[in-house]
């Protein structure tokens, strides 16, 4: 016999968890006891939000379930918001927290929460483990449920005097829940509808201008060499949702960009112009396509998700496929490939492409050379970091300006809070990242905004020696909030500064170089792109942590913008450039 927390800590290494991210308290001290002797490597975060998002990072590199802890009340309540960002970017996480002794719930004991009502609405599965001998198995269930069909967070609560009861350390490797049971016996599950594919290949093959929609479920499915194939074979540009950055490398001769709402103009005008898209792995979100009216307009739509529920959610399609990306695409390749031969379309991804390349010319270019922009920094931080470097971003315009002007090679080297738009996730995202990776190059290229929301992230960065380069544009305002009231709000900024006013005119912005050393990594202002370089090539040679203070101007705009509500082809440009040339 073994206390509940043991069986749960072996349950665990059964299923290869090489890291938690958590917080101790007084609901799962028993737990943390438990993994005091066993191979699992624990990391102390400085707040239970940051766990979740340290998880989801972790998560996103490895493809497999990150693990976060959390005592009970505020310290389960804190999991909220990273939990949900993970529900929304459909990442696997399993958060297990502490909760009072059963024999109290119900009462409102002391940081008694009912955080299996708070997270229902917003996770795969919750349960509050009632029954110690069932502890171990619901983990092996969790993980299960975590990592099927379309990824998601699950959340497992347990009593105080569950983790100490004495119980016998067994449970199978299988899922004990009747849904998943089956599902786990029924080998077509996931299997696209035959009839389904052969349509999906006729409009393919008659279609005069393909576009391919890649979202998150290509990086997911790990199906980017299958969507690759198709998309060479079938000549058709590649654009991609903030999610599917990395499905397709940002250099292959078909990869066009970001869409939505801040896309490239050349992959907005890919979908404006098309007369088929072809959405791998997307829900159809405002921000992406904008209007989804205009979207169904005068083009036919192939949509392939994993999950059923998001077909004809947003947008109805002409064919919509539930099945695994990485299947469906190989089917579909298999049935376009014996109808047709291999298509040429390269005069019309020659001139989108010619068109990216003289907005870049153009940014670039534009105004005197040596001034910093985050276009410019951009280019220098791609060019400093190695090809497979992992990048996690904030939330803000720093943001924005990654997906316009940031190369990205591989699958699962960008991070980014997407659906739900997270400020803070940068930070711990990188962490778990870092530890997931730890023979590559992480960086968290941050605003100073979000920065300032998770900056405690520095502390376990130091205390474990985690070599992470930061990167701050630092432009001492929320930049997205002053863009918005300057374009929809007559310029009446109002609460957009982040500048310390110690008396009335007078005023200071946050010291980010002593801020870091204080926490005990190292930090540089730079004051040129030069400067920015060599920061980075010192960081990423030494292997250790930094933190960069970039200065950029207060007024720089994230453009191309299309406004909420508005159509793809209402995009705002910035002033000078045209078009179409």
């Amino acid at each position: 016999m073994v206390r509940a927390a043991d069986a749960l800590v072996k349950a665990m290494e059964s299923k290869g968890v090489e890291v938690i991210f958590g917080i101790p308290g007084g609901s799962n001290l028993t737990f943390y006891d438990a993994l005091y002797d066993s191979n699992i490597r624990t990391i102390l975060m400085r707040h239970e939000q940051q766990a979740v998002h340290a998880a989801e990072g972790y998560a996103r590199v490895k493809g497999r379930p990150g693990i976060a802890l959390a005592t009970s009340g505020p310290g389960a309540t804190n999991l909220v918001t990273g939990i949900v960002n993970a529900m929304m970017d459909s990442q696997p996480v399993i958060a297990i927290t502490g909760q009072v002794t059963r024999d109290v719930l119900g009462t409102d004991a002391f940081q008694e929460t009912d955080i299996t009502g708070i997270l229902l609405p917003v996770t795969k599965y919750t349960v509050t483990v009632k029954d110690p001998s069932k502890l171990a198995q619901t983990f092996i269930d969790a993980w299960y449920i975590a990592t099927t069909g379309r990824p998601g967070p699950v959340l497992i609560d347990v009593p105080r005097d569950v983790f100490q009861a004495e119980v016998e350390p067994q449970w199978k490797n299988e899922p004990s829940l009747a849904k998943y049971v089956l599902d786990s016996q029924i080998s077509h599950v996931h299997e696209p509808d035959p009839e389904l594919i052969v349509r999906a290949a006729e409009i393919l093959t008659n279609a005069e201008k393909p576009v391919i929609i890649a979202g998150g479920g290509v990086i997911i499915s790990n199906a980017s060499e299958e969507l690759v194939k198709l998309a060479e074979y079938l000549m058709a540009p590649v654009v991609v949702t903030t999610p599917g950055l990395g499905s397709i490398p940002s250099d292959h001769p078909l990869m066009l960009g970001v869409i939505g709402m801040h896309g490239r103009i050349e992959a907005n005008l890919a979908v404006i112009e098309s007369d088929t898209i072809l959405a791998v792995g997307i829900r159809f979100s405002d921000r992406s396509v904008g209007r989804f009216d205009e979207l169904q307009r005068d083009r036919k739509i192939i949509h392939i998700d994993i999950d059923a529920s998001e077909i004809s959610k947003n947008v109805t399609p002409t064919v919509g496929i539930v099945g695994d990306a990485k299947r469906t695409l190989a089917e579909i390749y298999a049935c376009v490939t014996s109808r047709i031969a291999r298509k040429d379309a390269r005069p019309f991804v020659q001139r989108l492409k010619a068109i990216g390349e003289r907005f870049d010319e153009f940014m670039n270019n534009h105004g005197e050379l040596s001034r910093i922009t985050p276009w410019r920094a951009l280019k220098v931080i791609r060019e400093e970091l190695p090809r497979n470097a992992i990048v996690a971003t904030g939330v803000g315009q720093h943001q924005m300006w990654v997906q316009l002007y940031f190369k990205v090679f591989e699958p699962r080297t960008l991070l980014t809070s997407c659906g739900l738009g997270t400020m803070g996730f940068g930070l711990p995202a990188a962490i778990g990242a870092k530890i997931a990776a730890p023979d590559r190059a992480v960086a968290c290229i941050d605003g100073d905004g979000s920065f300032i929301m998770t900056c405690q992230s520095l502390i376990p960065i130091a205390q474990y020696d985690i070599p992470i380069i930061c990167i701050i544009f630092n432009n001492r305002v929320l930049g997205m909030i002053r863009q918005w009231q300057d374009f929809f709000y007559q310029k009446r900024y109002k609460d957009e500064s982040l500048n310390i006013y110690l008396k009335k005119y007078v005023s200071k912005s946050v010291d980010y170089v002593k801020l870091a050393e204080s926490m005990g990594v190292e930090g540089a202002l730079a004051e040129s792109l030069d400067d920015l370089r060599m920061l980075i090539r010192r960081a990423v040679r030494a292997g250790q942590a930094l933190v960069i203070d970039l200065p950029i101007d207060k007024d720089e705009r994230v453009l191309p913008m299309v406004p909420p509500g508005k159509w793809l082809s209402q995009m705002i440009v910035p002033q000078g450039f045209d078009i179409y040339g």
